[in-house]
């Protein structure tokens, strides 16, 4: 997964960015609730994990701004001292998922970081490769994708693209996500040549914006999503 981490104290964060990278995961870490709001306006995070005294807006309000304001459905742990049963209903009542309280037991930690994944993040994670997505069948070692019984050729790239969106169906994926995931850098030298794949992917995959079932379509200042079309949209094209 790809984590936002907001907490002040640098020792624990280290500390955190440490469990989490070795699990396999990437972090971001941002010292106050000012940052890591700018970085969800051009990054897609699986996973925030939010302390709740921090500098400028706290954990609670970047809490409130995600549901409410952005009305993102990504999974939030808080890891805090606040431990009063009091608060810890509130932060669950306002759409937190979990709560942890310092100091910080890394193995209960993982355990429900690990319990958040297999319960959130899409189910189409588990199924592209392989697997039917829609009528779309990924084969990652051929980079090949069989739409309906029809085989389709890719490069690598634009397999690698296909793929993270495909994995995401109905979220919307940052140009900074897409460019991390697939070229392994974000730079603006590769605007261009993101958008150039983005055209042959909607091509070959048939999922430009006549497409009947799915779409790969544009979020405006921020990156793509892959949506699916409903039968009545579909009639209204």
């Amino acid at each position: 997964m790809h984590i936002a981490l907001l907490e002040d104290e640098r020792t624990l964060a280290a500390d955190v960015q440490t469990l989490l990278s070795n699990a396999g995961h990437s972090v971001s870490h941002f010292p106050d609730g000012h940052q890591i709001m700018r970085a969800l306006l051009k990054d897609t995070f699986d996973l925030l994990v939010l302390d709740w005294n921090v500098p400028g807006p706290d954990g609670l309000e970047v809490l409130k701004h995600v549901r409410n304001n952005m009305k993102l459905d990504t999974p939030v742990i808080f890891l805090t001292s606040n431990n009063s049963e009091q608060q810890i209903v509130i932060a669950l009542n306002t759409g937190a998922d979990d709560y942890c309280t310092k100091p910080i037991r890394p193995f209960e930690f993982m355990a429900r970081v690990s319990a958040l994944q297999r319960r959130l993040l899409p189910k189409q994670t588990l199924e592209v490769d392989g697997g039917l997505v829609e009528g779309y069948v990924f084969e990652r070692s051929q980079r090949t994708v069989t739409i309906y019984g029809k085989c389709v050729n890719l490069t690598e790239k634009e397999y690698e693209l296909a793929r993270l969106m495909f994995q995401n169906i109905d979220r919307p994926i940052s140009r900074h996500r897409i460019m991390q995931e697939v070229w392994g850098r974000e730079e603006d030298t590769l605007s261009r040549t993101l958008d150039v794949h983005i055209s042959w992917v909607r091509r070959k995959l048939d999922i430009g914006a006549g497409a009947q079932y799915l779409r790969l379509v544009v979020v405006h200042g921020f990156g793509y999503r892959l949506m699916k079309i409903t039968p009545q949209e579909s009639e209204q094209r």
